[in-house]
């Protein structure tokens, strides 16, 4: 069994030969000291990753280069500093009519995609390919500022939905472009969540965000494309209401004490693949090589019973890991992940 029909037995909620390791996130310091001015491909290559991920590609103008301060090609503003998330700093949308002036990207941009159409071709039918992109949240948060959204929602719900429609339209025009490459999955990043719990109410969840969330994944499927959906925080009540869109996999199930893997094994794992948990606060970061097997071993234990599982970090190599963590993690789900 190769690393696409592993990933894919998985999702499919089948046995695989052994459990698939699905990291779909590396900071860029992490891939250098994995392999010095080498790339993503290289590092899946060199530790047999089951999958290899990236995110859509978007042009930055220079905004203040002393601040860090670009401009992506929805007009938000964002600090780029290395190894670090891109934050957003400057919001277009300010008033309603400034919505009407906005144009978004063009998703059919040969730009946005190029690094997956070459990972295409190296990998086809051997490694799936994975788009990580966003979904009904988070830009329209950053088109307006995190505040002036959450607020919208309350005493401006129309145009919060306005927001919301024209970014889920254009991200089902890019899962059409992804198809149309031949990518095998999406990723959908937009987080919800907090680690004591989610952004907002479930009842408001479900009236804003969920809809766009589903019309998503009904166009993944429909193109014939598997979708995994990733949310950082405590997902309390929002898990199964994000299952209930239809996704096939859910990532990373960060470990809490109210959020563990082996009582969402228990609760939705005969409905979802279940992605993640190897602890990247606590154990990815310490020195214990042994503490690093010991946690993929307890996921393992937790996660891979009749299959449905997949073993990644509980959100991303990110670059308060370790690097020498990497090769633990990937060798002892390979040594203890086998059916």
């Amino acid at each position: 069994m190769n690393s696409y029909d592993r990933v894919f037995s998985a999702l499919n909620l089948e046995v695989p030969d052994r459990v698939p390791v699905f990291e779909c996130s590396l900071a860029a310091n992490i891939i250098d000291a994995l392999v010095p001015e080498g790339t993503l491909e290289d590092v899946v290559d060199l530790y047999d990753l089951d999958a290899v991920c990236h995110r859509e590609a978007y042009r930055y103008e220079k905004v203040d280069e002393q601040k860090q301060f670009f401009r992506d090609e929805w007009g938000i503003v964002m600090r780029l500093e290395d190894n670090v998330m891109p934050t957003p700093v400057g919001h277009p949308i300010r008033v309603e009519a400034d919505l009407e002036k906005l144009i978004p990207p063009d998703p059919m941009d040969p730009f946005r995609l190029a690094q997956h159409e070459q990972a295409v071709k190296r990998y086809k039918q051997e490694k799936p390919v994975v788009l990580g992109m966003t979904d009904s949240f988070s830009i329209p948060w950053k088109l307006r500022g995190m505040d002036n959204f959450l607020v919208d929602l309350l005493d401006n719900p129309g145009f919060a939905k306005r927001i919301i429609a024209l970014v889920v339209d254009y991200n089902c025009r890019l899962i059409r472009h992804a198809a149309d490459i031949g990518i095998d999955i999406v990723r959908l990043t937009d987080d919800y969540a907090f680690n004591k719990g989610p952004f907002m109410a479930p009842d408001m969840w479900v009236e804003f965000i969920q809809p766009g969330l589903r019309q998503l994944v009904e166009v993944a499927h429909g193109l014939g494309l598997k979708v995994v959906k990733h949310s950082c925080g405590n997902l309390v009540g929002l898990a199964e209401l994000i299952i209930e869109t239809g996704v096939d996999g859910l990532h990373p199930i960060q470990p809490f004490p109210t959020q563990t893997l082996a009582d969402f094994k228990q609760r939705f794992g005969k409905k979802v693949c279940l992605i993640g948990n190897v602890d990247c606060i606590n154990v990815l970061t310490s020195p214990s090589r042994e503490a690093v097997v010991e946690d993929v071993r307890r996921c393992i234990r937790e996660g891979a019973a009749n299959g449905g599982y997949m073993l990644a970090s509980s959100n991303a190599f990110h670059s308060g890991t370790l690097p020498q963590n990497f090769a633990p993690m990937v060798e002892a789900a390979h040594l203890f992940g086998k059916y």
